[in-house]
């Protein structure tokens, strides 16, 4: 049986979003194609029920417990004969003969300017360190890809792609449905941190515009306030504040709700490494309103509209378009189609023939 190392850090966090949530996905996937894991954390190895208890409850709350109640010299250390993969950024380099890490983004090192300088440092100065004890460097997207390679051109004959999938529980559409109709005006969702890459902004300045205020719009955006926020909103006009609602960070079932009664999502991104929050909303058959930039076109394919993320006109002109019904009828079974391409098995497999591999 295939073994792997598989590093868990990320599920320690209590709110999981992100890398959290790839990390939980990547368990799932790779336990359902047979794979035996072994689960880490900071390159000590961890009980398996803990890791499973926390997928199960989707927080990382009591594993975090578990962890930390680890005596010293109770910790097995890792098995360095057992490939290592990290999800996300190396906790440590050189600890196993075999190890992968994953590429998420690298807007840090192409966008500097949209992060603060601390995070910068954080994702850039183990960068070429990490890619160098990489025997494989997954990664989130093409395009992902060919920025990373485009930058460190060795990296290339390692790189691979490890595409992210989308699985609501069971138990949600059942919930939803003996629960009332969400009492908001015909809206769409805008999902994302308020943050310069993510380019709200944009949307903030075409609220008080007479065409965006013909369509009857609202907007939903979900996700904690970041770097720039208050300053942007400050700048609305009072009636433009009313057709933007800010929800800040909800849980999995909330957001489920929230898609499922939007009429389409609105991504703006100047960049984006995957962009999983559109695939959650083409699997609810919900088109999505994107950038023409970064990994949108190959995640989202023909099941969106696309604009220049810096021309408000080309915005407002993709705003008209998809908001006709019309065009979300045409575009919804699109939507439904492009999200059952991810799957378990398409996100295991670069995995399982890294492994394999002589």
């Amino acid at each position: 049986m295939t073994r792997l190392a598989l590093d868990v850090t990320p599920l320690l966090e209590t709110q999981w979003t992100g890398i959290p949530v790839f990390t939980r996905r990547l368990v799932q996937a790779l336990a359902g194609q047979g794979v035996m894991l072994d689960f880490t954390v900071r390159m000590e190895q961890v009980p398996e029920e803990p890791v499973w208890h926390a997928i199960r409850a989707a927080t990382g709350s009591m594993l975090r417990g578990a962890v930390e109640a680890t005596k010293p010299g109770e910790a097995r250390p890792l098995d360095p004969a057992v490939p290592l993969l990290h999800p996300s950024v190396k906790q440590a380099f050189g600890a196993a003969a075999r190890e992968a890490s994953t590429i998420h983004d690298i807007s840090t090192l192409v966008m500097p300017e949209t992060h603060t300088a601390a995070n910068v440092n954080f994702h850039l100065d183990p960068l070429r360190e990490q890619l160098a004890t990489d025997e494989a460097t997954f990664c989130c997207s093409e395009a992902t890809r060919a920025a990373l390679t485009a930058t460190f051109p060795w990296v290339a004959p390692r790189a691979r792609l490890l595409l992210q999938y989308v699985d609501w529980p069971e138990t949600f559409a059942s919930h939803e449905r003996n629960l009332p109709d969400v009492a908001l005006p015909r809206y769409a969702v805008v999902v994302g941190t308020i943050e310069p890459r993510k380019n709200l902004g944009l949307l903030l300045r075409t609220l008080s515009d007479h065409r965006l205020v013909q369509t009857g719009l609202h907007f939903v955006v979900i996700g904690r306030r970041g770097w720039g926020a208050e300053q942007a909103l400050a700048q609305l006009a009072p009636a433009a504040r009313e057709r933007v609602s800010f929800t800040g960070f909800v849980s999995e079932f909330v957001k489920y709700r929230l898609l499922k009664h939007a009429d389409f999502m609105v991504f703006p991104s100047v960049y984006e490494g995957f962009g999983i929050p559109a695939v959650e909303a083409m699997s609810l058959g919900k088109p999505v309103l994107a950038a023409i930039t970064s990994s949108f076109p190959e995640v989202i394919g023909e099941a969106g509209v696309y604009f220049d993320p810096f021309s408000v006109d080309e915005f407002l002109a993709g705003l008209a378009e998809i908001s006709d019904p019309a065009k979300l009828a045409e575009l919804a079974p699109k939507a439904l189609a492009q999200a059952a391409s991810f799957t378990p098995a398409r996100m295991a497999q670069p995995v399982l023939d890294w492994l394999r591999q002589c």
